[in-house]
């Protein structure tokens, strides 16, 4: 019985751990392409993301 218990555990263990890098990777893909880019709006193409160079 103990080691199905530890085996539970280990498991339980082991997909935290998998969801959480799952999300750690998946986190970067909302944020904006990079901070020096921000939301503008150009005549005849609509919202885009602009950079000031």
């Amino acid at each position: 019985m103990r080691k199905i218990t530890r085996r539970v555990a280990t498991l339980t263990a082991t997909v935290a751990l998998a969801g959480a890098a799952f999300a750690a990777a998946s986190a970067p893909a909302n944020a904006m392409p990079n901070n020096d880019y921000y939301r503008c709006w150009i005549s005849g193409y609509g919202w885009m993301w602009c950079m000031d160079v």
